[in-house]
């Protein structure tokens, strides 16, 4: 038994319980013991002493008439001694120094206690009393008296034969107040164990398959805490798993499309090598083959984007800063292509419009919108781009192309994987903006898609 290891929580907390429970009532009782029963017995004590200290004088007050008087010639005397023996049951004797009996109100022999655990007291009037404290019945006491110039001793001596245990009824008390507290600790042990069990076999069915299972445990405790804490780690689980299956499934149709157009250049080519074709024509579908190169690239670079921000968040790397100045810096590299497609675009910053964000979290969010803006908005039309601080703090920008107004289940969808609006054919992968959501969700902000009098507009809000 000593090797045996309790494995099971209910016994662990049950016998615990108990163990803490027998220990407390042990230093419960100590501590009466020291305090309150001592008290009790030093009350108890200097109670008798002072009734003896009476009897005492009583007794020598009925003697002192007659001195020279035997002890049981005394009428007075006999009378005192055997009505407080009759009325208090007490034995009482009276002995000569040599322990010889002079008196004594009862038959038979003085047995009083020879041996034992006692506690003795003195008092000053040289009264002694005996305490047997094993058993708290008995008690026995010596008085000094003096019948003329002989030196006699007063012994009293009782037993009370129905005995009363102050200590043994406590402890009777205590125990059955353990009892009660033990049978309250079995269905604490319970309730507690069996909500770990609940939340256990919700771990067992989640890795078994079933992501869509959640604990219920009620409460706002520790257990109810990481019931919660579990029930926020499946959803983030199912969720990753669900997005995961699903960026595949979207992956493998958008692979296809640039993978079936470049087998077909490449047997195109072949084909004009075969037969001697022009270079010119080989060389448009080499640069088709390279314009699918680049999508591809471009889509398995914003998966690997997107696969980073679903499964590892990095802390931001905080700085304040003008997004004026930013803006300035960050459009010049949009120049040429507005130039090319004929475009203008139309700021409306507010000052200097402070903000404190990750810069190159910023940058991305900005660029998306823009390339999305420059890409779908038609030659010869104006972008309009404003900005400015949300009551003293934060920024709130905008980035709006021309175009006609999409219906509210389109501006639901703009922001999922791969979603294109119908009868467009710009190149791209379809996760620039679920990219942006997400990259916006990491800075604490908002964005939304608008119907606007000039067009679509991407409205940011960050903190």
């Amino acid at each position: 038994m000593s090797g045996m290891k309790i494995k099971r929580l209910y016994l662990k907390i049950l016998i615990t319980g108990m163990g803490i429970l027998l220990m407390t009532m042990a230093m419960i009782l100590i501590l009466f013991m020291l305090t309150a029963g001592r008290s009790y017995k030093s009350y108890i004590d200097s109670q008798t002493l002072s009734k003896l200290q009476v009897f005492q004088v009583m007794v020598q007050e009925t003697i002192d008439p007659h001195p020279d008087q035997a002890m049981d010639e005394n009428p007075d005397l006999l009378k005192l001694l055997n009505t407080y023996a009759s009325l208090f049951d007490i034995q009482i004797w009276i002995t000569d120094p040599g322990e010889t009996i002079l008196f004594k109100t009862f038959t038979g022999p003085a047995d009083m206690p020879r041996s034992g655990v006692h506690r003795r007291i003195h008092h000053d009037n040289g009264i002694t009393l005996y305490h047997y404290v094993l058993r708290w019945i008995k008690y026995y006491a010596t008085i000094p008296i003096r019948s003329g110039a002989k030196e006699l001793r007063l012994h009293l001596y009782i037993d009370t034969k129905n005995p009363h245990y102050p200590e043994a009824l406590f402890l009777m008390g205590l125990l059955v107040i353990g009892c009660l507290a033990a049978l309250l600790v079995i269905p604490m042990a319970s309730y507690i164990t069996g909500r770990i069990n609940r939340l256990n076999q919700s771990a067992i069915e989640f890795a078994s398959g079933n992501l869509s299972v959640r604990t219920d445990i009620q409460g706002h405790d520790e257990i109810a805490e990481l019931g919660d804490s579990f029930n926020l780690m499946a959803d983030k689980l199912e969720k990753l798993v669900h997005n995961a299956k699903e960026l595949t499934a979207n992956v493998s149709h958008e692979l296809r499309s640039p993978l079936a157009r470049l087998q077909v250049s490449k047997e195109l080519i072949l084909d004009k090598l075969d037969k001697g074709g022009k270079e010119d024509d080989i060389r448009r579908y080499i640069a088709n083959m390279e314009s699918d190169i680049q999508d591809l690239d471009t889509l398995v670079e914003h998966m690997l984007a997107l696969s980073k921000m679903n499964y590892q968040d990095s802390a931001l790397s905080l700085e304040t800063f003008s997004f004026a100045s930013f803006l300035e810096k960050e459009l010049l590299p949009y120049q040429p292509m507005l130039q090319q497609k004929d475009l203008d675009l139309h700021l409306d910053v507010q000052g200097p419009v402070w903000v404190r964000q990750d810069r190159a979290v910023l940058k991305s969010v900005l660029t998306n919108l823009l390339d999305n803006a420059v890409k779908y908005t038609a030659q010869g039309n104006t972008i309009y781009l404003s900005a400015h601080s949300h009551k003293g703090r934060g920024l709130e920008f905008s980035v709006t192309n021309p175009g006609s107004p999409l219906s509210g289940k389109d501006l639901d969808k703009l922001f999922d994987p791969f979603f294109r609006l119908g009868g467009q054919n710009a190149p791209g992968s379809g996760l620039g903006l679920t990219i942006t959501r997400k990259q916006v969700s990491r800075c604490r902000g908002k964005i939304q898609a608008r119907n606007t009098p000039q067009g679509l507009c991407l409205w940011v809000s960050l903190p």
